[in-house]
């Protein structure tokens, strides 16, 4: 009789309670475990001792003989933890069929180039990805391999019920993320303009330099999951880098090839997005109409001058079937669906 095969996950954000950066992560893996993916989680994945450790290593072993050739494993790439990045090359190895969602590229977002060379031969072992866009698929075929087989998410998935907010338009600009990098924020002063821009911070990692500014209000850091209702705010910013006339630094880059969590968060609030030209999902906020790019934040002000009221409406009511996909976790689950076609599994 044929043996059934089975699909698995490994498990890295559930069992962790995130504010900020990882609920991605745990949206993703939430959907996973509904798509009737198993989770693989290690056990004692914080403990250093010798006993963790020789647990890890049995779990490890129980593991590579439970998950058989032909069975779908699935993880989210980066993986920091050495056993879990030796169980996937040995499932690899097996005939295991090895699926990597690449959530993020740390060579490219820190500009380190020795360990982006790392990250693309460890790509290199695999076959199958999930990633965020076009822009991120075509820089994997042309620095991994031009055969890769890669399905592309768009938005990422977030779990946050919808805001059905209908707001007026505004000079007032949404920021969420975590602020210690963002250091362009530093310089929103510059920004004042005839009709004064108003910035509106939430997330870890303010300092007064960002804080005294006049047109800057910081409001705290919220729950993840409660953040899309206590936006205050006709619109929200992507950005990155160090200046504010151009996403500059390697972050800056970084957003020519990334889907922002970000993004999500702003579509499922209800806000129209202001984000660079240059961008990767660019292409995707002009395609749905749900905001507007830039090449400088020094155009923000005169390009909300252009847009009507009813034209601002009308931006708010092209996101809500996005939100509605976004919050029901589509993008990840019609990603996976995709993927499995490709490679003949389960569905």
């Amino acid at each position: 009789m044929t043996r059934e095969k089975r699909k698995y996950f490994l498990q890295q954000y559930l069992q962790v309670e995130y504010t900020h950066g990882g609920i991605g992560g745990t949206d993703a893996e939430k959907i996973l475990l509904a798509k009737g993916f198993e989770p693989v989680l290690f056990p004692h994945q914080y403990g250093f001792s010798f006993t963790a450790k020789v647990s890890r290593f049995f779990f490890l072993l129980r593991m590579y003989r439970k998950i058989k050739k032909g069975d779908t494993f699935i993880f989210l790439s980066p993986v920091y933890a050495a056993m879990s990045k030796m169980l996937i090359g040995r499932l690899h190895k097996k005939g295991v069929t090895i699926v990597c969602f690449i959530a993020d590229i740390n060579g490219l977002k820190d500009g380190h180039e020795s360990l982006l060379k790392r990250e693309i031969f460890f790509f290199r072992q695999f076959h199958y990805f999930i990633v965020h866009n076009e822009a991120m698929k075509e820089w994997l075929k042309k620095n991994v391999s031009a055969a890769v087989q890669a399905s592309a998410i768009e938005f990422f998935d977030f779990l946050a019920k919808p805001v059905g907010r209908q707001k007026g338009i505004s000079m007032d600009i949404v920021f969420a993320g975590n602020l210690e990098k963002s250091n362009f924020l530093a310089n929103l002063h510059l920004l004042k303009g005839e009709n004064s821009l108003h910035f509106h911070l939430y997330g870890p990692g303010v300092n007064d330099n960002i804080t005294s500014q006049e047109n800057v209000t910081y409001h705290g850091i919220e729950s993840p999951y409660d953040l899309p209702g206590k936006l205050k705010g006709s619109f929200g910013l992507l950005w990155d880098g160090d200046s504010i006339d151009k996403p500059g630094g390697s972050l800056g880059t970084y957003m020519q090839y990334i889907s922002h969590h970000k993004l999500s968060l702003y579509i499922v609030s209800g806000l129209p997005v202001i984000l660079p030209a240059s961008a990767a999902t660019a292409g995707l906020v002009e395609k749905y109409q749900i905001g507007f790019t830039v090449n400088s934040l020094y155009e923000i002000e005169e390009k909300i001058k252009t847009i009507s009221p009813g034209e601002y409406t009308q931006m708010q009511h092209n996101m809500q079937p996005l939100a509605d996909q976004i919050s029901q976790g589509e993008c990840l689950g019609h990603a996976i669906d995709e993927i499995l076609k490709r490679v003949g599994g389960l569905l």
